[in-house]
């Protein structure tokens, strides 16, 4: 007698799946692996957790950002190696610092217009956890912008693909910045949108303002006073061949089939 083995069960298209199960709540005084974890994971919870009151973490958010783009300026540095490999990760820490320091009157101001009851303590903490969410981005793009940095030798592009990666990271920062001010009672957002404008135009100031960050140079910081915009379109021009060089590489091409 042969034995029929059991047909496997037919699944029902009307059964819901099964529930995930749960992440654990955030402890009351989360150290720098919880804050780490939820600022990837889960920052709308991380952002009802600061709208508690959890200003503890402000100095772990500071501790994770300088780290984070420390490591992301080293990175840039390698670019060019020499004074760079200690200069870049200076320049970007400390700016990320300081355009944070004097963002955050304005932050204040234009918060308090969009309706947020947050304390100034409350305040410094979620723009703490800002800038900590944008340098842990960043130091997930540093591999990439490595590789770039060993392979390639465009100043153009070197520096295109670190703002890139820079307006990515604060893509996501300014969402979580609006979910904490959002869980303080703001109502309005045009107040916010303002105020990411001036961190945005800020921050891409300081890339011209503290040059050199990836080429070399003889002094530490330029004395020479210009638009970020205007920088930025003179590297690229710079970056491009001209024509004497595109010339000059046709006829060395010839010699070279001759």
């Amino acid at each position: 007698m042969n034995d029929t083995p059991p047909s496997a069960p037919v699944p029902n298209p009307d059964t819901p799946p099964p529930a995930r199960e749960p992440l654990p709540p955030l402890p009351e005084r989360p150290n720098i692996r919880d804050l780490f974890e939820a600022l990837l994971r889960r920052p709308a919870e991380l952002a009802r957790h600061q709208a508690s009151g959890g200003t503890r973490a402000l100095k772990s958010f500071v501790i994770l950002s300088v780290v984070s783009m420390l490591v992301f300026g080293f990175v840039l540095g390698t670019f060019a190696y020499g004074t760079q490999l200690w200069a870049a990760p200076l320049k970007i820490g400390a700016g990320l610092l300081f355009a944070g320091i004097i963002c955050y009157p304005s932050l204040y101001i234009f918060s308090s217009l969009a309706g947020c009851r947050a304390s100034a303590t409350r305040l410094a903490a979620t723009l703490g956890g800002m800038l900590a969410l944008a340098g842990l981005l960043l130091l997930g793009f540093a591999p990439a912008i490595w590789i770039f940095a060993q392979g390639t030798s465009s100043f153009g592009f070197m520096g295109s693909l670190a703002i890139g990666a820079w307006l990515i990271a604060l893509v996501f920062a300014f969402r979580f910045i609006k979910t904490v001010l959002k869980e303080h009672g703001t109502t309005q957002r045009s107040p916010m949108t303002i105020w990411s404008v001036i961190f945005l135009l800020v921050t891409l100031q300081l890339t011209t303002s503290l040059r050199p960050i990836l080429g070399h140079s003889d002094k530490l910081l330029t004395n020479e006073k210009k638009f970020f915009l205007a920088h930025w379109s003179e590297t690229f021009a710079e970056s491009l061949p001209s024509e004497s060089d595109k010339s000059t590489a046709s006829s060395d091409q010839q010699k070279t089939d001759r």
